[in-house]
């Protein structure tokens, strides 16, 4: 059963041209993982999905409606990228309020069992909690309404790694209950605990609609760290690429590990000082991500 419909979107912005003709189909109860480079079209495509602006051309949507339909506010629930809690609220008030919004929310128990805060914690102030406790209690209550669809804009930004994977943990709670999930994230080991499928953007076109068993499963690159005695050398190969230089280390990319592995036998390279590190695409993919934040 289709859930979001997406055919042949553009969105263009004081004329500039944002997203490019993207179509894609997401299932009910499935995660997937927006995935692409600062300026790749993540947040205008999100912002389309949830009808906070309006597509320039080509048509979205979810359950057969369009997304401006009042009767999906019932059934989306939506975590925005900025990780804010109301001021003057303790935790347990602000539980009670998205509550009382919602006919049929989650009971405090179900909240408890979700959140894992303590009866100190429910009592303090929401802003007075840690940045990543912040964001894991913002999550929950978007369950609160126990919504169909999740959209979550880099849903663990400032958590740390430990409320990182209760996040997890709840993310495959709502798979297994039918849940359709639709999240931005920086994090590949995010991407390969929770997502389904994968869709890349690039200069707002889908480049990849994949899923993270394919993206590992497809031909992998190795990289190379040596010694930077052998730097002439290895420059005169022309089985290598992305060579840098750092001190007294040298590392590369290949795709002929066997060729490159003999060769370096071959002029006494100490097995000790090689390090090498698969690299799948997905791994590419993160790494241009982090570069074209820089």
């Amino acid at each position: 059963m289709t859930m979001i419909d997406v055919r042949n979107i553009s969105k263009s912005i004081k004329g500039k041209q944002i997203l490019r003709d993207v179509s894609f189909e997401i299932g009910a109860g499935e995660c997937v993982a927006l995935i692409g480079p600062n300026g790749a079209g993540k947040t205008t495509l999100m912002s389309c999905l949830l009808g906070d602006w309006f597509v320039t051309s080509g048509s979205i949507t979810i359950q057969g409606r369009q997304v401006t339909d009042a009767s999906l506010k019932q059934m989306v629930g939506i975590l925005p990228q900025e990780n804010a809690v109301p001021a003057n609220l303790k935790v347990k008030e602000l539980i009670a309020f998205f509550q009382a919004i919602y006919p049929h929310s989650l009971s405090d128990q179900e909240v408890d069992d979700l959140l894992h805060f303590s009866s100190e914690q429910k009592q303090q102030l929401a802003e007075k909690l840690s940045g990543g406790q912040k964001r894991l209690l913002s999550f929950v209550l978007t369950l609160i309404g126990r919504p169909f669809i999740l959209f979550l804009d880099e849903p663990t930004t400032a958590m740390d790694t430990s409320t990182r994977q209760r996040f997890w943990e709840i993310v495959n709670r709502l798979k297994e209950s039918g849940v359709t999930i639709v999240y931005s994230s920086h994090y590949i080991e995010e991407v390969e605990h929770t997502a389904d499928r994968i869709l890349v953007l690039h200069k707002g076109q889908l480049l990849r609609d994949t899923t993270p068993f394919k993206m590992r499963s497809e031909e992998q690159e190795k990289q190379f760290i040596i010694p930077r005695d052998y730097e002439q050398l290895v420059k005169s190969w022309k089985t290598v690429y992305d060579i840098e230089v750092s001190h007294d280390r040298l590392s590369f990319m290949t795709r002929e590990v066997e060729a490159v592995w003999q060769a370096l036998q071959e002029v006494d390279c100490p097995i000790a000082e090689i390090e090498m590190t698969n690299k799948t695409l997905l791994h590419t993919l993160f790494d241009t991500t982090k570069e074209d934040e820089k």
